[in-house]
């Protein structure tokens, strides 16, 4: 075997240090791009995502392997089948998405063809977009870290391509990225704090075009199950005063009067002035006062717990405001697109009817004609069996049932279709989740003659130790329902408790062991006190930037600058005051890159210097251009001077050494530079100095005089 054959080949590290100096920075820049592009696939179209991929592999292999890039033509035409893929998927390259998509594709297209600084510009500009796009979909504070890195990145890259010459090590090169982004802070801070806030975002989306996440506005079988494996936080909630227990925490949302059969849906809204006003609650106790802090859900509703006493002022989102609905509803006349903030009052406990029009409790007692018979005709023998007893004692009966027959509560209950599918629930394989028992009953007590209806929401929450907010989940939606009882109005029931009563319970912790939370289970046991640590301090990192940053509007703004003593809010006035700053702060930044790009004397030389300036001033002719050891030799051997001498010494030594002195040397030097004892111009050490120079003078010259002489005769 040959030496050659038996040599290892080396590793990936050393091929990437052995790579040209251009193909490691393109390699940086393909790194960055994919941290660019990476938020986004799961916002973009799956062909898309891997189109992008595709392209930022393909140029990394060419780098990698020192290929030539591909030829313009062949560019052209994956431009074309891009801008028409998107043309067909959108039908625009307008809005925010065909737009994102088309930009993601086109920064991994620029990379192919970066072969001028030109390009390489485009590619940096592309990069920033996509860096911006980030928070079109998302503004919470791992995703405001996660753009920080990138711009982080980008600037790496473009300290790259302005750098001549040799690159310094990659820490350094971000270090130098990480400066200028301190530099631009104090700029950022001043113009987030004085720029004027607007009455509205500073661009606007058709609805259509938002994700919307959380509960629907409708329900059908399955869909709170499916969401009950959504771990992410719904809202979040500061108790003023005294927090109710957990079995008593109903959210209220969307309340379901109309069945098709498979869907529930809100029944169409009271006409204006016939009965759309909230009903007059009347109070038992101490209302439950508290602030919600609502994530982003694009729509037309809010959360409350059940009865809210009116309707709270909206923060966080201006222009949108919330009304109470006769159902007590908490509504908006604007989808819900950013971070909301609302302080309110509830009842838990109230009397006093809330006053339904005939034909709306009509409505709230209609069922599809032949669905289910069975269920129907269980629900008639119910209202025959306790008619004395009334709406209250149908109820108690139907909740009897499900808490002594044999029903199972499950995230996982399977299909239930066809015009049958409630009587199969009930009579035949009787699992389900909280959606499958609040329709079941609601179908009872209609098939009963009752007016009853669907209420969703979330049940419960959990408390954060980290930051003490109560923390309420998707995974903690629920479904119950509501009946109608003359003289006390509509009264809450919820068959699941009944069914799994630890459902209600345990509220927070989602479900059993057996299911357990899906944000944890990947990693490991539900109960996992670290896992669970981290997520509440994600969650509390979360709520501190909601508060401190993503609220900060234009009533904020204005409650800070009367408390800095700018009286005037005006826009104008404060565009002038941002702009001044900025000038100002530009101004300073200037002045401190002169200072610290002014010239600088060597550390040896400021030492030196100033011990000569000390010997001067003691009457020592001491210029800064003789050597150390000289002025040693010159200064006798006086022993008072031995101190003086010896530092002479070393700093010869620290000069002309082979090895040099290191920057700890020379700060001790100088320390000692300015405090070692020189005697004054009186002192004989001065006078035997000068007179030694004398002698020396003196005896050159006659030296001088007999040669002179000699060279005469």
């Amino acid at each position: 075997m040959t030496e050659s054959a038996a040599a290892p080949r080396p590793g990936p590290a050393a091929r990437l240090r052995a790579l040209p100096t251009q193909a490691q920075d393109t390699l940086l820049v393909l790194a960055v791009a994919a941290m660019s592009v990476a938020p986004l696939l799961p916002r973009l179209p799956a062909w898309a995502g891997l189109f992008s991929l595709a392209l930022l592999l393909w140029r990394g292999s060419l780098a990698w392997r020192s290929r030539p890039l591909p030829s313009r033509l062949l560019l052209a035409g994956l431009l074309a089948a891009a801008v028409a893929a998107v043309l067909l998927r959108y039908h625009s390259v307008a809005g925010r998405d065909p737009g994102v998509c088309l930009v993601c594709m086109l920064l991994a297209l620029k990379l192919l063809e970066v072969r001028r600084r030109r390009d390489a510009y485009v590619v940096f500009y592309l990069g920033l977009f996509c860096v911006f796009a980030q928070f079109l979909y998302a503004q919470s504070a791992p995703a405001a870290a996660w753009m920080l890195a990138c711009t982080l990145g980008w600037l790496t890259a473009l300290i790259d391509a302005n750098l001549p010459g040799r690159r310094p090590p990659l820490a350094r090169r971000l270090g130098l990225g990480l400066r200028l982004i301190g530099l631009g802070l104090p700029v950022m801070a001043a113009l987030f704090l004085l720029f004027p806030r607007l009455s509205g975002p500073l661009w606007s989306l058709p609805d259509d075009a938002r994700a919307r996440t959380g509960l629907a506005s409708d329900m059908d079988p399955g869909a709170i199950a499916r969401l009950a494996l959504d771990d992410s936080v719904a809202f979040n909630v500061r108790f003023l005063g005294r927090r109710p227990p957990q079995s008593a925490m109903y959210w209220r949302g969307p309340v379901l009067g109309a069945f098709d059969g498979r869907r529930w849906s809100a029944l169409p809204p009271y006409p204006r002035g016939r009965g759309a006003s909230p009903p007059t609650l009347h109070g038992l106790g101490e209302p439950v006062r508290y602030t919600v802090t609502l994530q982003p859900t694009q729509r037309h509703f809010a959360f409350a717990l059940d009865a809210p006493a009116s309707a709270p002022a909206l923060s966080g989102q201006p222009g949108t405001q919330l009304r109470l609905s006769h159902d007590l509803e908490l509504r908006s006349n604007h989808a819900l697109s950013q971070v909301t903030r609302y302080t309110l009052d509830s009842w838990l406990r109230h009397d006093g009817e809330q006053p339904e029009p005939a034909a709306r409790l009509r409505a709230y007692t209609r069922l599809p004609a032949g669905d289910d018979p069975r269920t129907v005709a269980l629900g008639r023998e119910l209202a025959r069996r306790e008619a004395a007893g009334g709406p209250r004692a149908v109820a108690a009966a139907a909740l009897r049932m499900f808490r002594e027959q044999p029903f199972r509560y499950s995230l996982h209950p399977g299909t239930y279709t066809g015009p049958d599918a409630i009587d199969q629930f009930l009579f035949q394989r009787r699992v389900g989740f909280c959606e499958h028992y609040a329709q079941a009953f609601v179908v009872l007590m209609r098939a009963a003659g009752i007016p009853a209806r669907v209420v969703t929401g979330y049940q419960g929450g959990s408390e954060n130790p980290v930051d003490g907010l109560w923390v309420v989940r998707q995974s903690d939606a629920h479904a119950w329902a509501e009946y109608w009882v003359a003289g006390s109005g509509w009264l809450r029931a919820d068959p699941t408790a009944m069914v799994d009563p630890s459902r209600i319970d345990r509220s927070g912790q989602t479900l059993d062991a057996a299911e357990p939370l899906l944000g944890l289970a990947m990693l490991g046991p539900r109960d996992a006190t670290a896992l669970r640590w981290l997520r509440n301090l994600g969650d509390a990192v979360d709520q501190s930037w909601n508060d401190w940053v993503l609220e900060y509007g234009q009533t904020r703004q204005r409650r800070l600058l009367r408390e800095l003593g700018l009286a005037s809010t005006d826009p104008a006035r404060l565009g002038g005051d941002a702009a001044l700053s900025l000038g100002l702060l530009l101004a300073l930044g200037g002045a401190w890159l002169l200072w610290r790009g002014r010239p600088r004397r060597d550390p040896w030389q400021r030492a030196y210097a100033l011990l000569c300036a000390r010997l001067r001033r003691a009457g020592v002719d001491a210029p800064p251009t003789q050597a150390p050891a000289a002025l040693a030799r010159g200064l006798g051997p006086d022993p008072r001077l031995q101190g003086l001498r010896a530092l002479l010494m070393e700093l010869e030594l620290a000069r002309y050494a082979p090895s040099g002195a290191d920057a700890r040397t020379l700060r001790r030097l100088a320390w000692r530079a300015a405090r070692v004892p020189i005697p004054r111009r009186a002192d004989r050490a001065g006078e035997a100095l000068r007179n030694g120079e004398a002698l020396r003078t003196s005896r050159a010259d006659h030296d001088a005089g007999d040669t002179m002489r000699r060279d005469s005769s």
